[in-house]
């Protein structure tokens, strides 16, 4: 079955701070619902990289991988697959545009 949702969210932090957010393996934590274990190579998102993190339900720890498809830093934008516990794969692909004010439009679709 395929589900397809596209959230989004509007903030007031410019998008270069997302962006360095978002390109911080370490830092994933910080906007998901997960610890960062490992990245592999190590340093900041690229094309072929994998991420390692666990995420706590349900009385245990659960082991969630991202791999890194595709991005454009110039674009603002990121393909992840995500494998979460019990054969969920997600597909995301996140995009940072600007908003009038200076901040900034998230999407997940």
């Amino acid at each position: 079955m395929v589900v397809n949702v596209c959230p989004a969210a509007a903030t007031t932090t410019p998008c270069d701070r997302v962006w360095s957010v978002l390109t911080a393996p370490e830092r994933f934590g910080e906007w998901t619902d997960a610890k960062f274990v490992s990245a592999d190579p190590a340093g900041p998102v690229k094309p072929g990289q994998t991420i390692r993190l666990t995420a706590s339900s349900l009385g245990r720890r659960w082991p969630v991988t991202i791999e890194v498809r595709d991005m454009d830093p110039q674009s603002r934008w990121i393909d992840f697959l995500v494998h979460l516990p019990f054969g969920v794969d997600n597909h995301e692909h996140v995009t940072l545009t600007d908003t009038e004010k200076g901040g900034t439009l998230v999407r997940f679709n």
